[in-house]
């Protein structure tokens, strides 16, 4: 069999293609620790969420290949 490291890979890669908001919604709270904001007030942007899936259809298919390779 291939890498374990596939593995990891295509389930990260999965769960970030399934639920992208979160991901960046995560994401998101973590750059607003230390400013005035709330990390209970942000949004991430369409185009992050757009971002987080796209990269999540990428690290699943990187992670496939290297499990199969």
């Amino acid at each position: 069999m291939g890498n374990p490291l596939g593995l990891i890979l295509a389930l990260f890669g999965i769960a970030q293609a399934a639920k992208p908001y979160g991901f960046a919604r995560f994401q998101e709270q973590m750059d607003a620790i230390g400013s005035k904001r709330r990390s209970s007030e942000v949004e991430p942007a369409e185009w992050k969420v757009l971002w987080t899936r796209v990269m999540g259809v990428i690290l699943t298919v990187i992670g496939l290949g290297l499990l199969l390779g």
